[in-house]
């Protein structure tokens, strides 16, 4: 199947450049510089193509789809997890059964639908998630660190999970049906661990390709390839390990702080290529269309802070 991506920005979402540079005033943003929050979500949605179904998680996920949406996946189908099927996102919605979210939408249904109708009959081409852990296939934990079961529950004397996530949510099932499993997260070595403490989404493999750890023996006979968008490099899955390998680095990153930021042996992929840094007109519809209240994208990670500090 051919790819079929808008790169070109006279098809995009045009967004005035005066009123630009009154938002950005008011807002104390420089027009030009991008911050980690817009360039996670850009480097997402760079990952999509067009006329492709984006199966959305709750978060930041959903200000990657809207960047897809209005970029380079004008044609793409955005599904919500609670029914929502086809919007057209004007609004960022602040979980996959807000009201926003139903905008001009094609179909309002129900998770039956969303979930055995469209993914489990293979209409998912990215399934867009975050999580808190990501090993080194790809796998997700949103559930909990520390283990899993409480210390009373615990026959090795161990306490319990010092964390305790939301849990997975639609995360697992979109996991599971999507033909690329594409996470955003902020890259931490601790949040990148060779092996999760838990798994909650099977985005990758649990091993390599064609052994009894393979996504196939448990029953998953779809997807297994995984992009993860850091807010340092992309990791891709590599089609013979399965495991991620870095794929491109951001604009300023170091390759070693990269290395330095993972619990495994980290490879470079064969096609490896520097990242190119953010347009100015990806920018602009990031902050003007996706979240001009800027509910994630102002947010700083720990590595922001310390910048300023």
């Amino acid at each position: 199947m051919s790819v079929i991506k808008q790169d070109d920005p006279k098809g995009w979402t045009h967004v005035n450049d005066a009123e630009y540079e009154a938002y950005c005033e008011e807002k104390g943003l420089d027009p030009e510089k991008y911050t980690t929050m817009e360039l996670l979500t850009i480097a997402a949605a760079r990952q999509c193509y067009d006329y492709s179904f984006i199966f959305a998680g709750t978060g930041l996920p959903m200000i990657g789809c809207m960047m897809a949406q209005h970029t380079y996946a004008p044609h793409g189908m955005i599904i919500m997890e609670a029914g929502i099927l086809d919007p057209t996102l004007i609004e960022v919605p602040i979980s996959v059964s807000e009201a926003r979210g139903g905008y001009l939408a094609g179909g309002l249904s129900n998770m039956a639908d969303t979930f055995g109708t469209y993914a489990q009959r293979g209409f998912c081409t990215f399934g867009m998630l975050g999580g808190a852990e990501c090993d080194k296939y790809g796998n997700l934990n949103s559930t909990a660190m520390g283990g899993y079961y409480s210390k009373n529950a615990r026959d090795d004397g161990k306490p319990g999970p010092t964390v305790r996530f939301a849990g997975s949510g639609g995360a697992n099932n979109i996991a599971s049906y999507a033909d690329v499993g594409l996470a955003m997260m902020v890259q931490e070595k601790r949040r990148f661990p060779e092996k999760n403490e838990y798994i909650t989404s099977i985005t990758g493999s649990r091993g390599p390709l064609g052994t009894s750890e393979d996504r196939f023996h448990y029953g998953l006979f779809r997807g297994g390839s995984t992009t993860i968008v850091s807010d340092l490099a992309i990791f891709r899955s590599n089609p013979d390990t399965g495991e991620l390998e870095m794929s491109e680095v951001y604009p300023g990153v170091e390759e070693q702080m990269v290395f330095d930021n993972v619990g495994w042996e980290l490879k470079t992929a064969k096609d490896f290529s520097p990242f190119t840094a953010p347009k100015y007109e990806e920018i602009k519809i990031a902050r003007m269309i996706c979240d001009p209240n800027r509910i994630y994208l102002g947010r700083k990670t720990k590595r922001d802070l310390a910048a300023e500090k």
